[in-house]
C-alpha cells in the first residue's frame, strides 16, 4: 500500500514519540524491571499482561497477542488508519507533514466521522461566542462556568433553526450526508433534512485521543414537549458504554489522586471542575457498563460515587456500583443532602464541602448495610437480598468472609444462612458463565471450521518463523520457493520484505522488523514471533517441509484448474483427453513430493 509520506519523515516522527509515554495517556503504567505493565486495553483481564519496551519501544500483551510499536498501538486504540496515525503523532511531536492519500475502508470512516464532529464543534462553538448564542452564554456563566472552563471543554451554541449546521457545511464544502451519518442532522419525510440539536446548549464528547465522537445537547428552555437533554445516536466511532465525558481532560488528575469521582450529567461534572475538583468523569445520564468499568481501571482502582440524592439517582448509584465491583473497582459512596445534586452542592456550599464529602465516602457494603438497617422489617429481606448480590461480584474469597461477618453483625442475621443464599447466588452465576463460556466454545469450533487455514497459510507463516530465527535458511527457502506463487497471501509482504533483504546481502536488525511493517495483523506477527523461542528445532527439515508443502499446493491448485476446464467443455474429444493426461502428470509430481 503507498503512502504519500516520505520514510525518513515517519521514522523522525516514530523516534520522536516514546510508547511509554503514548501508552500512558491511555492506561496506567508501572515500571517492572526493564519493561512496563498495565491492563491491556484490548481485552479483559484483572491482572496486568500489557508490557511495553522502553528501549525496542514496542507493546506487546501476553494475554491477547496483541504487538507493535506507536503507530500500530494508534492504529488499534483509535481505529485509524496508518496515515492518520502518523498524521496525529507528528502533530503531537510538532513536526510538520503533509498527508495527502487517505487509507481507505473502514479507518477512512471513521476519520469522515470524526472530521465532521470536529467541524460541527467548531460551529457550535463559534456561534456561543456571538450575539446569536447570547443567551447561552449567559445561561452557562449564570451556572458559575468561567471563560476558560467554556473554552477548555469546547462548549456551543447550536442555533434555533432547522438547517443552521446544514447551511454551514454547504457554505465550507462540508458534507452533509457525513452529518448524517454521524446523527448530527436527520432525514425527514419527503426527503428534506434538519439539524438534530436545535437553540441548545452543546457538550462535545472526546474519545482519549482528543478526538471529538458525539454531543450532549441541553434545552435553555424548558418545556414539556422537548426532552431537557438529547444525545447523538450510536456510531462508528461512539459507543456510549465505551465513553465516560471527561476522562480525556482528567485522566492525569484521576491517576494523580488515584480515584476517580463518578457523577451523572454534564453539568454536574462541569460544576466540580470549575470548583476545582478535577478527578471527575460523567456517565451522562446512561447506564454504566462494564466497558466504563475496565476504561476507568486503567487508571484508578477507586471509585466514588456522588450521583443525585432522589430515588432516582440512588437506584442509579447502586446499579452503577455493582457494575464497577464486577470490573475489579473499589467502590465507595457519597450522601448528599435531600434536594441536591453535585452542582447544587458545590454552588451552595463551596468546594471544602465537596472536598470533606468525598473523604467521608463510605465504603458501597457499609453504605448499603446502613440502608437496610432503616427498611422495614417486611423490606429487610429484600434489601438483604440485594447486598448478597454485590457481595458475589467481590472476586476476593477473604475479602467476602469478612463482609458477611460484617452483614450478620450488624444485621443481626446468622451468618449460616447468608453463606446459604450467597452460595446458591453464586452458583446461580456459575451456571450462567458456564453457559456462556459453552455458547462461545460452540461458536468458536464453528468459526475454526469455517476458517480453517490451508496448509500454505501456515507453510509460509512457518518459513517467516524460521528466517526470524535461523537467517542461514535465507538461501536454501528463496532458491525453493516462487514469491509470485503466494501473491495475496496475508503474510507475503513479511515473505517479500525478507526475500529482499537477502537479495541485498543483509540479515534485516530486530529494530528494523519491529518498525518497518505498517499493517497491524503484520506488526503483531513480528512482535509475538520475536519473543518465542525454538529450543532444539531441525529448521533445515522444518524448511524443506514447508518448501515441500507450498509445492504441492501449488501443484493442486493447477490440477483444480484443470479439473474446473474440463467441466465447462461439452463432451469428451481430444482437448478433455489431454487435461486429463496433464492432470495425470501432475497427480505423479505431487506423490513424488510427497513421498520426500
Amino acid at each position: 500500500m503507498a503512502y504519500s509520506i516520505p520514510q525518513q519523515k515517519i521514522d523522525e516522527i516514530r523516534e520522536a514519540t516514546d510508547v511509554v509515554d503514548l501508552v500512558s495517556g491511555y492506561l496506567t503504567l508501572k515500571r517492572r524491571g526493564q519493561n512496563h505493565f498495565g491492563l491491556c486495553p484490548f481485552h479483559n483481564e484483572k491482572t496486568p499482561s500489557f508490557s511495553v519496551n522502553a528501549e525496542k519501544q514496542i507493546f506487546r500483551c501476553f494475554g491477547c497477542g496483541a504487538g507493535g510499536n506507536v503507530f500500530t498501538f494508534l492504529m488499534r486504540q483509535e481505529g485509524v488508519s496508518f496515515p492518520d496515525a502518523v498524521k496525529f503523532l507528528a502533530q503531537r511531536a510538532g513536526i510538520e507533514i503533509e498527508v495527502e492519500e487517505i487509507d481507505a475502508g473502514q479507518a477512512k470512516q471513521n476519520e469522515t466521522l470524526y472530521h465532521i464532529n470536529e467541524f460541527a464543534a467548531g460551529v457550535f462553538e463559534k456561534k456561543i461566542w456571538e450575539k446569536e448564542g447570547e443567551h447561552a452564554l449567559q445561561y452557562i456563566k449564570g451556572r458559575g462556568l468561567s471563560d476558560e472552563i467554556i473554552k477548555e471543554f469546547g462548549l456551543g451554541y447550536a442555533p434555533a433553526g432547522w438547517d443552521g449546521l446544514i447551511r454551514e457545511a454547504a457554505l465550507t464544502s462540508n458534507d452533509v450526508d457525513a452529518l448524517l451519518k454521524a446523527g448530527l442532522v436527520l432525514d425527514k419525510e419527503g426527503g428534506r433534512r434538519y439539524d438534530r440539536f436545535r437553540d441548545r446548549l452543546m457538550f462535545p464528547i472526546w474519545n482519549l485521543s482528543g478526538r471529538v465522537v458525539a454531543f450532549g445537547g441541553r434545552i435553555l428552555q424548558d418545556s414539556p414537549d422537548a426532552p431537557k437533554y438529547i444525545n447523538s445516536p450510536e456510531t462508528a466511532v461512539y459507543e456510549k458504554g465505551k465513553v465516560l465525558y471527561g476522562l480525556y481532560q482528567n485522566r492525569d488528575e484521576i491517576r494523580r489522586l488515584k480515584a476517580a469521582v463518578f457523577v451523572e450529567g454534564y453539568m454536574d461534572f462541569l460544576s466540580l471542575v470549575a470548583a476545582g475538583v478535577r478527578n471527575v468523569v460523567a456517565t451522562s445520564g446512561t447506564a454504566l457498563t462494564e466497558d466504563q468499568g475496565r476504561l476507568i481501571r486503567r487508571y484508578t482502582k477507586k471509585v466514588i460515587f456522588m450521583y443525585d440524592s432522589d430515588a432516582a439517582g440512588s437506584t442509579a448509584t447502586m446499579r452503577g456500583a455493582d457494575v464497577l465491583l464486577g470490573a475489579g473497582l473499589d467502590v465507595a459512596v457519597t450522601s448528599l443532602p435531600d434536594g441536591h445534586d453535585p452542582d447544587t452542592y458545590v454552588r451552595e456550599f463551596g468546594v471544602q464541602a465537596v472536598r470533606e464529602l468525598l473523604e467521608n465516602a463510605t465504603g458501597l457494603f457499609q453504605n448499603k448495610v446502613e440502608k437496610v438497617a432503616r427498611l422495614s422489617f417486611e423490606e429487610r429481606g429484600e434489601g438483604i437480598h440485594s447486598l448478597l448480590t454485590s457481595l458475589s461480584k467481590v472476586e476476593d474469597a477473604i475479602q467476602r468472609s469478612v463482609l458477611i461477618s460484617e452483614v450478620a453483625t450488624k444485621l443481626h442475621v446468622d451468618d449460616k444462612v447468608l453463606w446459604a443464599e450467597l452460595e446458591k447466588i453464586l452458583h446461580k452465576k456459575s451456571r450462567a458463565s458456564v453457559a456462556r463460556h459453552e455458547t462461545l466454545a460452540s461458536k468458536l469450533t464453528d468459526l475454526s471450521r469455517a476458517s480453517k487455514r490451508s496448509r500454505l497459510d501456515k507453510a509460509v507463516e512457518d518459513l517467516i518463523r524460521i528466517l526470524l530465527h535461523q537467517w542461514q535458511m535465507a538461501e536454501f527457502i528463496f532458491n525453493n520457493i516462487e514469491l509470485q506463487e503466494l501473491e495475496n497471501h496475508p503474510k507475503e509482504e513479511i515473505l517479500r520484505y525478507l526475500s529482499n533483504q537477502y537479495k541485498g546481502k543483509r540479515k534485516p536488525t530486530e529494530q528494523e522488523l519491529l518498525h518497518h511493517f505498517t499493517e497491524v495483523e503484520l506488526s503483531e506477527f513480528i512482535v509475538q514471533e520475536l519473543h518465542r523461542e525454538w529450543p532444539e528445532v531441525n529448521f533445515t527439515r522444518w524448511a524443506t517441509d514447508c518448501v515441500k508443502a507450498i509445492k504441492i499446493e501449488h501443484v493442486q491448485n493447477e490440477i483444480n484448474t484443470l479439473r474446473d476446464s474440463i467441466k465447462t467443455r461439452s463432451g469428451g474429444g481430444d482437448a478433455v483427453t489431454k487435461i486429463l493426461q496433464q492432470c495425470k502428470e501432475l497427480e505423479a509430481v505431487k506423490q513424488h513430493l510427497s513421498s520426500f
